[in-house]
């Protein structure tokens, strides 16, 4: 009987210190080890294996903020950085504004380079405000049903004097078609695809092309530039990141607007796309609800 009892309790009591020793390592941040219960008893199974479950997430769970936490430091380094170079160059440009004997031409010049640098800064803080707003507010997509064709030719025409600098063919003869979307969004992703379009191309042509396919419509745009290498591919859509840095901030770019574009289409339940050749230009496409024409569906209703 004494061993009877002696056997029962250590059935009992080596599955609790192996759970209790598990469970004490999982508090204090060690989630490698599993719990392995030779015991019979099904509660005493099901209750490693529901604790095992926990580790496992908790794991996860603290890794992903891990993660978030460094993208969060990397990303107020980044600000902090590209704030500060405009800031820098506007206040030496304005300095030298001060100097004595500079001809009309030189404080024109000066006035021009502080300009450029407060633009560039006044664009860095209104794509900050939208990433943080489509961050943490959903709602902020409104979709309607509006004619693409519309759209892309009002962009088209508020981008071709910077296609026309750079002796650029831009293209945006397209059909009509409507879409379900938020047009104002979609507007901001069209001009920064074809604003990114002629930043890295300099001769040849960047076309807006739009077809139909089943119930989506593919925008693409695309350029014959200088192509970007396939290992940058996987990052251009990252906030900061640039191909080419030198080019992106001689066109006043922040390097956020490629990581907005996915943004707001993923907001819409969309995907951006991106193939590229080096040296044969860039192709981004993504799609759109297509919706039949406003006064064709009033009628069939």
């Amino acid at each position: 009987a004494l061993l009877g009892s002696f056997v029962a309790t250590y059935q009992v009591t080596t599955p609790l210190t192996r759970i209790s020793e598990t469970a004490r390592r999982v508090a204090n941040g060690e989630f490698a080890g599993k719990i392995r219960v030779d015991s019979r008893a099904a509660e005493f199974q099901d209750l490693a294996e529901s604790l095992n479950h926990a580790s496992d997430a908790f794991r996860e769970k603290i890794e992903e903020l891990e993660r978030m936490t460094r993208l969060q430091s990397e990303f107020i380094g980044n600000v902090s950085h590209e704030v500060r170079n405009p800031i820098f160059s506007i206040s030496g440009y304005l300095e030298a504004l001060g100097t004595p004997g500079l001809t009309d031409d030189q404080r024109k010049m000066y006035a021009e380079k502080a300009l450029t640098n407060l633009n560039r800064l006044q664009n860095l803080f209104n794509d900050l405000i939208d990433i943080a707003r489509l961050e943490y507010r959903e709602d902020l997509i409104n979709r309607s049903v509006f004619d693409l064709k519309d759209l892309v030719n009002e962009v088209a025409e508020m981008l071709r004097p910077k296609a026309d600098e750079k002796d650029l063919d831009l293209q945006a003869d397209v059909p009509q078609f409507f879409v379900h979307a938020d047009r104002s969004r979609i507007r901001q992703v069209l001009r920064n695809l074809i604003e990114n379009g002629i930043a890295y191309t300099d001769s040849g042509s960047v076309r807006c092309r739009v077809h139909r396919r089943l119930d989506k419509v593919r925008i693409e745009v695309v350029d014959t530039g200088q192509g970007i290498d396939e290992d940058h591919l996987d990052r251009i859509f990252e906030r900061f990141y640039r191909v080419d840095p030198d080019r992106s901030r001689e066109s006043g770019g922040t390097g956020l607007g490629l990581s907005i574009v996915k943004q707001i289409l993923q907001a819409h339940g969309e995907d951006i796309h991106v193939e590229s050749t080096k040296g044969r230009g860039t192709r981004f496409w993504f799609e759109l609800p297509y919706e039949p024409e406003p006064e064709a569906k009033a009628v069939e209703a």
